[in-house]
Protein backbone atom coordinates (compact mmCIF):
# COMPACT_ATOMS: atom_id res chain seq x y z
CA UNK A 1 0.00 0.00 0.00
CA UNK A 2 2.97 2.35 0.25
CA UNK A 3 2.89 5.17 2.75
CA UNK A 4 -0.20 4.88 4.91
CA UNK A 5 -0.62 8.67 4.86
CA UNK A 6 -1.70 8.60 1.20
CA UNK A 7 -5.37 9.30 0.49
CA UNK A 8 -7.27 6.51 -1.28
CA UNK A 9 -10.65 4.83 -1.51
CA UNK A 10 -12.14 1.50 -2.61
CA UNK A 11 -15.80 0.86 -3.49
CA UNK A 12 -17.36 -2.62 -3.21
CA UNK A 13 -20.81 -3.78 -4.39
CA UNK A 14 -23.86 -4.18 -2.16
CA UNK A 15 -23.55 -7.94 -1.71
CA UNK A 16 -21.77 -10.53 0.39
CA UNK A 17 -18.03 -10.74 -0.28
CA UNK A 18 -15.17 -12.92 0.88
CA UNK A 19 -14.27 -12.04 4.45
CA UNK A 20 -10.52 -12.03 3.78
CA UNK A 21 -10.93 -9.26 1.17
CA UNK A 22 -13.00 -7.13 3.52
CA UNK A 23 -10.60 -7.83 6.39
CA UNK A 24 -7.63 -6.64 4.32
CA UNK A 25 -9.45 -3.43 3.46
CA UNK A 26 -10.57 -2.83 7.04
CA UNK A 27 -7.03 -3.32 8.33
CA UNK A 28 -5.76 -0.44 6.18
CA UNK A 29 -8.82 1.81 6.01
CA UNK A 30 -9.37 4.12 8.98
CA UNK A 31 -12.65 5.29 7.42
CA UNK A 32 -15.59 3.44 5.89
CA UNK A 33 -19.17 4.11 4.79
CA UNK A 34 -21.86 1.39 4.42
CA UNK A 35 -24.56 0.99 1.80
CA UNK A 36 -28.08 1.73 3.00
CA UNK A 37 -28.38 -2.05 3.50
CA UNK A 38 -25.62 -1.93 6.10
CA UNK A 39 -23.17 -3.89 3.94
CA UNK A 40 -19.79 -2.21 3.22
CA UNK A 41 -19.68 0.32 0.39
CA UNK A 42 -16.68 2.58 0.78
CA UNK A 43 -13.30 2.00 2.43
CA UNK A 44 -10.36 4.36 2.50
CA UNK A 45 -8.38 7.19 3.98
CA UNK A 46 -9.29 10.76 3.17
CA UNK A 47 -8.92 14.26 4.64
CA UNK A 48 -12.23 15.40 6.08
CA UNK A 49 -11.96 18.82 4.47
CA UNK A 50 -11.92 17.23 1.01
CA UNK A 51 -14.94 14.96 1.40
CA UNK A 52 -18.63 15.77 1.63
CA UNK A 53 -21.34 13.15 2.29
CA UNK A 54 -25.12 13.14 2.24
CA UNK A 55 -27.70 10.39 2.76
CA UNK A 56 -31.46 10.15 2.40
CA UNK A 57 -33.42 6.90 2.62
CA UNK A 58 -31.65 4.30 0.47
CA UNK A 59 -29.47 6.86 -1.35
CA UNK A 60 -25.97 8.12 -0.57
CA UNK A 61 -24.00 10.81 -2.38
CA UNK A 62 -20.40 11.89 -1.88
CA UNK A 63 -17.86 14.16 -3.56
CA UNK A 64 -14.17 13.50 -2.94
CA UNK A 65 -11.69 16.27 -3.61
CA UNK A 66 -11.97 20.03 -3.83
CA UNK A 67 -15.57 20.85 -4.64
CA UNK A 68 -17.77 23.90 -4.28
CA UNK A 69 -20.58 21.71 -2.91
CA UNK A 70 -20.83 21.29 0.86
CA UNK A 71 -22.51 18.47 2.75
CA UNK A 72 -25.54 20.72 3.19
CA UNK A 73 -25.66 21.36 -0.56
CA UNK A 74 -25.51 17.62 -1.26
CA UNK A 75 -28.30 16.92 1.20
CA UNK A 76 -30.60 19.35 -0.59
CA UNK A 77 -29.67 18.04 -4.04
CA UNK A 78 -29.96 14.40 -3.00
CA UNK A 79 -33.70 14.90 -2.48
CA UNK A 80 -34.06 15.00 -6.26
CA UNK A 81 -32.19 11.73 -6.85
CA UNK A 82 -34.57 8.86 -7.64
CA UNK A 83 -32.28 6.78 -9.87
CA UNK A 84 -28.68 6.78 -11.08
CA UNK A 85 -29.27 9.15 -14.04
CA UNK A 86 -30.25 11.81 -11.49
CA UNK A 87 -26.79 11.81 -9.90
CA UNK A 88 -25.21 14.02 -12.58
CA UNK A 89 -28.10 16.44 -12.25
CA UNK A 90 -27.44 16.62 -8.51
CA UNK A 91 -23.81 17.72 -8.97
CA UNK A 92 -24.34 19.86 -12.07
CA UNK A 93 -22.59 23.22 -11.94
CA UNK A 94 -20.18 22.26 -9.16
CA UNK A 95 -16.69 23.71 -9.47
CA UNK A 96 -13.48 21.96 -8.50
CA UNK A 97 -11.63 18.71 -9.08
CA UNK A 98 -13.37 15.75 -7.48
CA UNK A 99 -14.76 12.23 -7.71
CA UNK A 100 -18.50 11.62 -7.56
CA UNK A 101 -19.69 8.52 -5.69
CA UNK A 102 -23.31 7.51 -5.23
CA UNK A 103 -25.26 4.49 -4.03
CA UNK A 104 -28.96 4.35 -4.92
CA UNK A 105 -30.86 1.26 -3.77
CA UNK A 106 -27.55 -0.64 -3.77
CA UNK A 107 -26.56 0.43 -7.30
CA UNK A 108 -23.26 2.36 -7.29
CA UNK A 109 -22.40 5.22 -9.64
CA UNK A 110 -18.76 6.35 -9.70
CA UNK A 111 -16.83 8.76 -11.87
CA UNK A 112 -13.72 10.90 -11.84
CA UNK A 113 -13.04 14.20 -13.54
CA UNK A 114 -13.64 14.86 -17.23
CA UNK A 115 -9.98 15.17 -18.19
CA UNK A 116 -8.45 12.44 -16.05
CA UNK A 117 -6.98 14.47 -13.18
CA UNK A 118 -8.96 12.16 -10.92
CA UNK A 119 -9.03 8.65 -12.29
CA UNK A 120 -10.97 5.45 -11.60
CA UNK A 121 -9.87 1.83 -11.95
CA UNK A 122 -11.64 -1.49 -11.56
CA UNK A 123 -10.77 -5.13 -11.12
CA UNK A 124 -12.55 -8.39 -10.37
CA UNK A 125 -12.25 -9.97 -6.93
CA UNK A 126 -13.94 -13.35 -6.48
CA UNK A 127 -16.11 -12.65 -9.51
CA UNK A 128 -17.35 -9.22 -8.43
CA UNK A 129 -16.27 -5.73 -9.48
CA UNK A 130 -14.24 -3.60 -7.09
CA UNK A 131 -13.34 0.01 -7.95
CA UNK A 132 -10.72 2.42 -6.62
CA UNK A 133 -9.17 5.78 -7.34
CA UNK A 134 -5.68 4.26 -7.53
CA UNK A 135 -4.57 1.37 -9.69
CA UNK A 136 -1.90 0.37 -7.20
CA UNK A 137 -4.54 -0.07 -4.47
CA UNK A 138 -6.32 -2.69 -6.58
CA UNK A 139 -2.97 -4.26 -7.49
CA UNK A 140 -2.23 -4.59 -3.77
CA UNK A 141 -5.68 -6.02 -3.08
CA UNK A 142 -5.43 -8.66 -5.83
CA UNK A 143 -1.64 -9.18 -5.68
CA UNK A 144 -1.53 -8.36 -9.39
CA UNK A 145 1.71 -8.54 -11.37
CA UNK A 146 3.14 -5.60 -13.27
CA UNK A 147 2.16 -5.53 -16.95
CA UNK A 148 5.58 -5.46 -18.61
CA UNK A 149 4.01 -4.47 -21.93
CA UNK A 150 2.60 -1.30 -20.38
CA UNK A 151 5.94 -0.60 -18.72
CA UNK A 152 7.82 -0.97 -22.00
CA UNK A 153 5.34 1.30 -23.79
CA UNK A 154 5.89 4.08 -21.26
CA UNK A 155 9.65 3.86 -21.71
CA UNK A 156 9.35 4.05 -25.48
CA UNK A 157 8.69 7.78 -25.92
CA UNK A 158 9.71 11.11 -24.46
CA UNK A 159 6.22 12.41 -25.23
CA UNK A 160 2.94 11.23 -23.71
CA UNK A 161 1.90 7.87 -25.07
CA UNK A 162 -0.39 8.05 -28.10
CA UNK A 163 -4.03 7.06 -27.92
CA UNK A 164 -5.15 4.35 -27.12
CA UNK A 165 -2.00 3.37 -25.19
CA UNK A 166 -2.17 6.29 -22.77
CA UNK A 167 -3.98 5.96 -19.48
CA UNK A 168 -4.00 2.18 -19.09
CA UNK A 169 -3.20 0.61 -15.73
CA UNK A 170 0.29 -0.71 -15.05
CA UNK A 171 -0.88 -4.00 -13.54
CA UNK A 172 -2.44 -7.07 -15.09
CA UNK A 173 -6.16 -7.52 -14.38
CA UNK A 174 -6.46 -3.87 -13.28
CA UNK A 175 -8.39 -1.76 -15.78
CA UNK A 176 -8.60 2.00 -16.21
CA UNK A 177 -11.88 3.84 -16.71
CA UNK A 178 -11.54 6.36 -19.51
CA UNK A 179 -11.91 10.02 -18.52
CA UNK A 180 -15.42 11.20 -19.25
CA UNK A 181 -16.94 7.79 -18.47
CA UNK A 182 -18.62 6.59 -15.28
CA UNK A 183 -18.76 3.10 -13.76
CA UNK A 184 -22.07 1.61 -12.65
CA UNK A 185 -21.66 -1.33 -10.26
CA UNK A 186 -24.76 -3.48 -9.80
CA UNK A 187 -25.65 -5.25 -6.53
CA UNK A 188 -24.76 -8.61 -8.11
CA UNK A 189 -21.17 -7.40 -8.64
CA UNK A 190 -21.36 -6.85 -12.39
CA UNK A 191 -20.53 -3.48 -13.89
CA UNK A 192 -20.81 -1.34 -17.00
CA UNK A 193 -19.50 2.05 -18.04
CA UNK A 194 -21.34 4.96 -19.60
CA UNK A 195 -20.36 8.33 -20.96
CA UNK A 196 -21.18 11.23 -18.66
CA UNK A 197 -19.19 13.98 -20.41
CA UNK A 198 -18.13 14.86 -23.94
CA UNK A 199 -16.42 17.98 -25.31
CA UNK A 200 -18.71 20.71 -26.50
CA UNK A 201 -18.58 21.97 -30.07
CA UNK A 202 -15.90 24.66 -30.60
CA UNK A 203 -18.37 27.42 -31.43
CA UNK A 204 -17.04 30.38 -29.42
CA UNK A 205 -14.74 33.00 -30.98
CA UNK A 206 -11.33 33.22 -29.32
CA UNK A 207 -12.14 36.41 -27.40
CA UNK A 208 -15.33 34.97 -25.90
CA UNK A 209 -13.63 31.68 -25.12
CA UNK A 210 -10.86 33.53 -23.27
CA UNK A 211 -13.44 35.25 -21.05
CA UNK A 212 -15.09 31.91 -20.27
CA UNK A 213 -11.70 30.36 -19.46
CA UNK A 214 -10.85 33.24 -17.13
CA UNK A 215 -14.18 32.82 -15.32
CA UNK A 216 -13.75 29.11 -14.66
CA UNK A 217 -10.13 29.61 -13.60
CA UNK A 218 -11.21 32.35 -11.21
CA UNK A 219 -13.82 30.04 -9.68
CA UNK A 220 -11.32 27.19 -9.39
CA UNK A 221 -8.68 29.36 -7.73
CA UNK A 222 -11.22 30.84 -5.31
CA UNK A 223 -11.85 27.32 -3.97
CA UNK A 224 -8.22 27.17 -2.90
CA UNK A 225 -7.39 30.80 -2.09
CA UNK A 226 -9.18 32.38 0.86
CA UNK A 227 -8.99 36.03 1.93
CA UNK A 228 -6.03 36.48 4.28
CA UNK A 229 -4.76 32.93 3.74
CA UNK A 230 -0.99 32.53 3.29
CA UNK A 231 -0.72 30.71 -0.02
CA UNK A 232 2.37 29.39 -1.74
CA UNK A 233 2.50 29.69 -5.52
CA UNK A 234 4.94 29.00 -8.32
CA UNK A 235 5.75 32.09 -10.37
CA UNK A 236 7.77 31.02 -13.38
CA UNK A 237 7.01 34.05 -15.51
CA UNK A 238 5.03 31.90 -17.92
CA UNK A 239 1.38 32.54 -18.65
CA UNK A 240 0.07 29.56 -16.69
CA UNK A 241 1.49 30.08 -13.19
CA UNK A 242 1.50 33.88 -13.54
CA UNK A 243 -2.23 33.93 -14.33
CA UNK A 244 -2.98 31.77 -11.29
CA UNK A 245 -0.96 34.08 -9.04
CA UNK A 246 -2.96 37.15 -10.08
CA UNK A 247 -6.25 35.30 -9.64
CA UNK A 248 -5.17 34.17 -6.16
CA UNK A 249 -4.21 37.73 -5.26
CA UNK A 250 -7.59 38.90 -6.55
CA UNK A 251 -9.23 36.37 -4.20
CA UNK A 252 -7.46 38.04 -1.26
CA UNK A 253 -4.75 35.46 -0.51
CA UNK A 254 -1.39 36.55 0.90
CA UNK A 255 0.99 35.11 -1.69
CA UNK A 256 4.47 33.72 -1.15
CA UNK A 257 5.80 33.08 -4.66
CA UNK A 258 8.65 30.79 -5.71
CA UNK A 259 10.62 31.57 -8.87
CA UNK A 260 13.55 29.62 -10.31
CA UNK A 261 16.30 31.82 -11.71
CA UNK A 262 18.16 30.55 -14.75
CA UNK A 263 20.86 32.56 -16.49
CA UNK A 264 20.44 30.54 -19.68
CA UNK A 265 20.54 32.86 -22.73
CA UNK A 266 17.12 33.24 -24.30
CA UNK A 267 15.25 32.46 -21.08
CA UNK A 268 12.72 35.30 -21.01
CA UNK A 269 10.91 33.98 -17.93
CA UNK A 270 13.65 35.36 -15.67
CA UNK A 271 12.56 38.86 -16.71
CA UNK A 272 8.81 38.30 -16.58
CA UNK A 273 8.79 36.62 -13.15
CA UNK A 274 10.14 39.66 -11.22
CA UNK A 275 8.05 41.97 -13.39
CA UNK A 276 4.92 40.09 -12.32
CA UNK A 277 6.03 39.78 -8.68
CA UNK A 278 6.34 43.56 -8.37
CA UNK A 279 2.70 43.90 -9.42
CA UNK A 280 1.24 41.32 -7.04
CA UNK A 281 -0.18 43.25 -4.07
CA UNK A 282 1.21 42.25 -0.67
CA UNK A 283 3.16 39.27 -1.99
CA UNK A 284 6.54 37.95 -0.87
CA UNK A 285 8.84 36.80 -3.65
CA UNK A 286 11.36 33.98 -3.18
CA UNK A 287 13.96 33.51 -5.92
CA UNK A 288 15.98 30.29 -6.15
CA UNK A 289 19.08 30.22 -8.40
CA UNK A 290 19.52 26.80 -9.98
CA UNK A 291 23.04 26.57 -8.57
CA UNK A 292 21.62 26.59 -5.03
CA UNK A 293 19.02 23.85 -5.63
CA UNK A 294 19.46 20.07 -5.30
CA UNK A 295 20.50 18.38 -8.51
CA UNK A 296 18.15 16.38 -10.67
CA UNK A 297 17.69 12.80 -9.41
CA UNK A 298 18.94 13.77 -5.94
CA UNK A 299 17.41 11.53 -3.28
CA UNK A 300 16.25 9.04 -5.87
CA UNK A 301 16.78 6.15 -3.46
CA UNK A 302 14.48 7.59 -0.80
CA UNK A 303 11.13 5.80 -0.63
CA UNK A 304 8.05 7.91 -1.36
CA UNK A 305 4.36 7.34 -1.87
CA UNK A 306 4.40 5.56 -5.25
CA UNK A 307 2.49 6.82 -8.24
CA UNK A 308 0.23 4.72 -10.46
CA UNK A 309 2.74 4.80 -13.32
CA UNK A 310 6.30 5.94 -14.12
CA UNK A 311 6.61 9.71 -14.07
CA UNK A 312 9.29 12.23 -15.01
CA UNK A 313 8.39 14.15 -11.84
CA UNK A 314 10.73 11.78 -9.98
CA UNK A 315 13.82 13.46 -11.37
CA UNK A 316 12.97 16.81 -9.78
CA UNK A 317 11.43 15.55 -6.54
CA UNK A 318 14.27 16.94 -4.38
CA UNK A 319 13.95 20.35 -6.03
CA UNK A 320 10.22 20.48 -5.40
CA UNK A 321 10.67 19.38 -1.80
CA UNK A 322 13.20 22.20 -1.30
CA UNK A 323 10.75 24.76 -2.66
CA UNK A 324 7.84 23.39 -0.63
CA UNK A 325 9.85 23.52 2.59
CA UNK A 326 10.75 27.16 1.94
CA UNK A 327 7.08 28.00 1.38
CA UNK A 328 6.04 26.13 4.50
CA UNK A 329 8.64 28.03 6.54
CA UNK A 330 6.79 31.21 5.60
CA UNK A 331 3.42 29.87 6.68
CA UNK A 332 2.01 28.38 3.46
CA UNK A 333 0.05 25.13 3.73
CA UNK A 334 -1.07 24.97 0.11
CA UNK A 335 0.81 25.58 -3.11
CA UNK A 336 -0.57 26.56 -6.51
CA UNK A 337 1.31 25.69 -9.67
CA UNK A 338 0.69 25.86 -13.37
CA UNK A 339 1.55 22.28 -14.32
CA UNK A 340 -0.41 21.27 -17.40
CA UNK A 341 -1.26 24.81 -18.51
CA UNK A 342 0.89 24.66 -21.62
CA UNK A 343 -0.45 21.20 -22.47
CA UNK A 344 -4.05 22.39 -22.20
CA UNK A 345 -3.71 25.61 -24.20
CA UNK A 346 -1.02 24.87 -26.78
CA UNK A 347 -2.30 23.01 -29.86
CA UNK A 348 -0.72 19.66 -30.76
CA UNK A 349 1.97 20.24 -33.35
CA UNK A 350 0.21 17.81 -35.68
CA UNK A 351 -2.30 20.60 -36.48
CA UNK A 352 0.27 21.85 -39.01
CA UNK A 353 -0.52 18.85 -41.23
CA UNK A 354 -4.13 19.96 -41.71
CA UNK A 355 -3.31 23.68 -41.74
CA UNK A 356 -0.88 23.35 -44.66
CA UNK A 357 -3.72 21.93 -46.80
CA UNK A 358 -6.12 24.74 -45.93
CA UNK A 359 -3.87 27.77 -45.50
CA UNK A 360 -0.42 26.91 -46.92
CA UNK A 361 1.28 30.26 -46.32
CA UNK A 362 0.06 30.47 -42.73
CA UNK A 363 1.10 26.87 -42.09
CA UNK A 364 4.61 27.49 -43.38
CA UNK A 365 5.00 30.50 -41.07
CA UNK A 366 3.80 28.41 -38.13
CA UNK A 367 6.12 25.56 -39.11
CA UNK A 368 9.06 27.97 -39.24
CA UNK A 369 8.22 29.11 -35.71
CA UNK A 370 8.02 25.55 -34.44
CA UNK A 371 11.33 24.73 -36.14
CA UNK A 372 13.03 27.67 -34.45
CA UNK A 373 11.51 26.88 -31.06
CA UNK A 374 12.18 23.14 -31.08
CA UNK A 375 15.15 23.01 -33.47
CA UNK A 376 13.47 20.60 -35.83
CA UNK A 377 15.55 19.37 -38.77
CA UNK A 378 14.17 20.63 -42.08
CA UNK A 379 13.74 17.14 -43.65
CA UNK A 380 11.78 15.89 -40.62
CA UNK A 381 9.57 18.99 -40.69
CA UNK A 382 8.80 18.44 -44.36
CA UNK A 383 7.97 14.77 -43.76
CA UNK A 384 5.54 15.71 -41.00
CA UNK A 385 3.74 18.25 -43.19
CA UNK A 386 3.29 15.96 -46.17
CA UNK A 387 2.92 12.51 -44.57
CA UNK A 388 -0.53 11.30 -45.65
CA UNK A 389 -0.70 8.13 -43.55
CA UNK A 390 -3.73 7.43 -41.38
CA UNK A 391 -3.35 7.35 -37.61
CA UNK A 392 -3.70 3.57 -37.63
CA UNK A 393 -0.89 3.17 -40.20
CA UNK A 394 1.36 5.64 -38.40
CA UNK A 395 0.89 4.00 -35.00
CA UNK A 396 1.57 0.53 -36.40
CA UNK A 397 4.73 1.79 -38.11
CA UNK A 398 5.86 3.56 -34.94
CA UNK A 399 5.56 0.31 -33.02
CA UNK A 400 7.60 -1.46 -35.66
CA UNK A 401 10.45 1.04 -35.23
CA UNK A 402 10.81 0.66 -31.47
CA UNK A 403 13.95 -1.46 -31.74
CA UNK A 404 15.69 0.88 -34.15
CA UNK A 405 18.41 3.11 -32.69
CA UNK A 406 17.55 6.78 -32.28
CA UNK A 407 19.12 8.94 -34.99
CA UNK A 408 20.40 12.39 -34.08
CA UNK A 409 18.12 15.14 -32.80
CA UNK A 410 14.50 13.96 -32.81
CA UNK A 411 12.12 15.84 -35.05
CA UNK A 412 8.34 15.92 -35.39
CA UNK A 413 6.98 12.48 -36.20
CA UNK A 414 3.82 12.98 -38.25
CA UNK A 415 1.17 12.37 -35.58
CA UNK A 416 3.50 13.73 -32.93
CA UNK A 417 5.31 11.11 -30.83
CA UNK A 418 9.05 10.58 -30.54
CA UNK A 419 10.94 7.53 -29.28
CA UNK A 420 13.09 7.51 -26.16
CA UNK A 421 14.78 4.11 -25.89
CA UNK A 422 18.39 4.62 -24.69
CA UNK A 423 20.01 3.17 -27.79
CA UNK A 424 22.97 5.53 -27.65
CA UNK A 425 24.46 7.20 -30.73
CA UNK A 426 23.29 5.95 -34.14
CA UNK A 427 26.54 4.01 -34.54
CA UNK A 428 25.82 1.89 -31.45
CA UNK A 429 23.67 -1.14 -32.34
CA UNK A 430 20.72 -1.94 -30.13
CA UNK A 431 22.24 -5.34 -29.38
CA UNK A 432 24.47 -3.50 -26.90
CA UNK A 433 21.52 -2.59 -24.66
CA UNK A 434 21.50 -4.06 -21.16
CA UNK A 435 19.18 -7.05 -20.98
CA UNK A 436 16.76 -5.13 -18.78
CA UNK A 437 16.09 -2.72 -21.67
CA UNK A 438 15.17 -5.40 -24.19
CA UNK A 439 11.56 -5.69 -25.37
CA UNK A 440 10.01 -9.14 -25.59
CA UNK A 441 10.75 -10.69 -28.96
CA UNK A 442 7.25 -12.18 -29.31
CA UNK A 443 5.60 -9.33 -31.18
CA UNK A 444 2.10 -10.67 -30.57
CA UNK A 445 2.64 -9.92 -26.88
CA UNK A 446 3.92 -6.36 -27.39
CA UNK A 447 1.53 -3.76 -26.03
CA UNK A 448 2.00 -1.29 -28.90
CA UNK A 449 0.81 -3.37 -31.85
CA UNK A 450 -2.49 -4.92 -30.66
CA UNK A 451 -3.75 -1.53 -29.51
CA UNK A 452 -2.91 0.04 -32.87
CA UNK A 453 -5.58 -2.11 -34.49
CA UNK A 454 -8.45 -0.20 -32.87
CA UNK A 455 -7.40 3.35 -33.81
CA UNK A 456 -9.32 3.82 -37.05
CA UNK A 457 -8.24 5.28 -40.36
CA UNK A 458 -8.44 9.06 -39.89
CA UNK A 459 -5.82 11.09 -41.77
CA UNK A 460 -6.85 14.48 -40.38
CA UNK A 461 -4.53 15.89 -37.73
CA UNK A 462 -5.28 18.43 -35.02
CA UNK A 463 -9.06 17.97 -35.02
CA UNK A 464 -11.24 17.95 -31.91
CA UNK A 465 -11.69 14.42 -30.66
CA UNK A 466 -13.05 12.60 -27.66
CA UNK A 467 -9.89 10.63 -26.96
CA UNK A 468 -8.58 11.00 -23.40
CA UNK A 469 -5.78 13.45 -22.67
CA UNK A 470 -2.26 12.32 -22.03
CA UNK A 471 -1.24 11.05 -18.64
CA UNK A 472 1.52 13.64 -18.52
CA UNK A 473 -1.01 16.44 -18.60
CA UNK A 474 -3.45 14.92 -16.16
CA UNK A 475 -1.29 13.28 -13.53
CA UNK A 476 1.53 15.73 -12.87
CA UNK A 477 1.90 16.60 -9.23
CA UNK A 478 4.23 18.34 -6.82
CA UNK A 479 5.52 16.34 -3.85
CA UNK A 480 5.37 18.39 -0.65
CA UNK A 481 6.34 17.74 2.97
CA UNK A 482 3.55 17.14 5.50
CA UNK A 483 0.96 19.91 5.80
CA UNK A 484 2.02 21.55 2.52
CA UNK A 485 -0.12 20.30 -0.34
CA UNK A 486 -0.09 21.22 -3.99
CA UNK A 487 -3.41 22.37 -5.41
CA UNK A 488 -2.88 20.10 -8.42
CA UNK A 489 -2.30 16.95 -6.37
CA UNK A 490 -4.95 14.42 -5.52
Amino acid sequence: MGEVSAAWFVVVPDRAMASDVLDRLRSHAPQSVPHASGRPWLFGRWPKEQWAFASAGTSLLAVAGRCSLTAQDLTVRLNGVRDLPDVETAVRGAAGSFHVLASVDGHSYLRGSAFGTRRLYWTTVDGVTVCADRARTLAWLTRAAVDTGQLAARLSTVDPLPHPLAGSAMWRQVHAVAPGRAVIVEPDGSHRTKEWWQPSAPHLPLAEGAVALRDVLREAVSLRARPGQILGADLSGGMDSTSLCFLAAEAGARLVTASLHSATPGNEDRYYAPYAAERLPGSESLVFPFAELPGYFAGLGVRHDPADEPTAVTRGRAVQKHLAQALRHRGARLRLNGYGGDDVLLPPRSYLHTLVRRHPSLALRHAAGWRARSRWPLPATARMLFDGRSYHRWLTAAGGRLREPAAGRPGPDSWGMGRAFPCGPPTVPCTSWPASWTLPRRRKHDRWLPDAACTGGSTRRGKRAGSPPSSRTTRRWTPCPPKVRSATTR
